[in-house]
């Protein structure tokens, strides 16, 4: 008998954790938990000199949309103003991948030779070793110095390439192509992960050739306009009656007008949307509007061996706490960006910045933070 309501107990008690874990994640907020979540996010915005937008939805609902400083000498940061996102542009190159992987044109293991040829190392690395970060392709950076826009590659030497203004972009892709194309492996592909701007750079120039298009016309004709991102385009060719409130570059940290340097961030950095848009974006990649379940789960599952950066396809991945975490930060010259986002929790938010003052990524981080405190929820590292 004992026995028996040992087990009783042991059952319900299982039943019982299952309803609050179901309540913790289906729950809705209270009047008082929004107004606590807006007056600490504004406090945060305001406190540290933010300037910039932030977005932030849980269930569909918004419980935050505000910003601080200013977009133009005349028109403050908000939610309709379009930044650029940085390194959250890498997410849409490989969702274009993915792409014309469903539909046969290509092979996420396909070597790199197949597409440029008379590369030296292109029969060693893969596709999918770009999209994970593990090719071992420098990573290169863009710098200027006074009125030079400089490229150089993270693996300790001092060489560098110039890229002209007064180029289109395609020139400058090409000149930064070749120039990271020509240096060493950092590793032999596979056998680690290295974030690289390179990888994503050469994905796009990938999507090209196989699509027959530009990179930029296929993402806006097979993504952007399917999801309603009305807003939404590239630093390099935006449409300036589509996109007509873009937020103004600062020269703090780069000594010219980043939007008058083309081809630079390729793939890898160059998408230009409102925070508004990124939540569309979102919505469709992982509801099923974008890519496939199946291709979305190899999207985000871990393929990094860095304790303290999982990484998936173009996006971060955290696999602690309550939930999966969904992320990625970004940074350009005068762009700075944070967009975090739990599936189970449906919870999203966006952080784009066209300034480094109130360091917006630690913002990012957070919010997040303060948001899980409030619903009760452990919140893996996606610091």
């Amino acid at each position: 008998m004992r026995a028996g309501i040992k087990i009783l107990a042991l059952l319900l008690a299982a039943a019982l954790a299952v309803t609050l874990v179901a309540c913790g994640k289906d729950r809705s907020l209270t009047d008082d938990e929004k107004s606590r979540i807006q007056t600490r996010f504004q406090a945060y915005i305001d406190d540290r000199g933010f300037s910039g937008a932030v977005y932030a939805l849980y269930k569909g609902e918004v419980i935050f949309d505000g910003g601080g400083g200013m977009a133009t000498d005349t028109l403050k940061n908000g939610s309709d103003i379009a930044y650029g996102v940085a390194s959250l542009s890498k997410q849409v190159t490989a969702a274009a991948i993915m792409q014309l992987y469903e539909s046969g044109k290509l092979d996420i293991n396909d070597p790199l030779s197949k597409y440029f040829p008379d590369y030296r190392y292109g029969n060693k690395i893969q596709l999918i070793h770009l999209l994970s970060q593990r090719s071992g392709i420098p990573d290169y950076m863009v710098d200027s110095a006074k009125d030079k826009v400089v490229i150089s590659v993270f693996e300790g030497g001092k060489e560098y390439v110039l890229v002209d203004v007064k180029n289109t972009a395609e020139e400058n892709q090409k000149i930064i192509r070749d120039f990271f194309l020509s240096r060493d492996l950092l590793f032999e592909p596979g056998e680690q992960f290295d974030y690289s701007d390179s990888n994503f750079a050469l994905l796009a120039e990938i999507v090209a050739q196989v699509s027959g298009m530009k990179y930029h016309d296929y993402v806006r004709e097979h993504i952007f306009e399917p999801l309603g991102m009305e807003h939404s385009g590239f630093i390099d060719d935006f449409d300036k009656e589509k996109i007509t409130q873009v937020a103004q570059t600062d020269r703090e940290d780069f000594s010219m007008d980043y939007f008058t340097v083309k081809g630079a961030e390729y793939g890898c950095g160059d998408v230009l949307t409102t925070p508004k848009d990124w939540y569309i974006w979102y919505r469709g990649l992982t509801g099923g509007k974008v890519v496939t379940e199946s291709s979305y789960r190899m999207m985000t599952k871990n393929y990094s061996d860095k304790e303290e950066l999982g990484y998936g396809f173009g996006l971060m991945i955290s696999d602690e706490g309550d939930s999966k975490a969904v992320y990625h930060y970004g940074y350009i010259p005068s762009f700075y960006s944070g967009a975090i986002y739990i599936p189970e929790y449906d919870y999203f938010e966006v952080v784009l910045s066209n300034h480094a003052k109130g360091d917006p990524h630690k913002l990012a981080y957070d919010m997040a933070l303060y948001f899980a405190a409030v619903i009760d929820m452990e919140l893996g590292d996606v610091s």
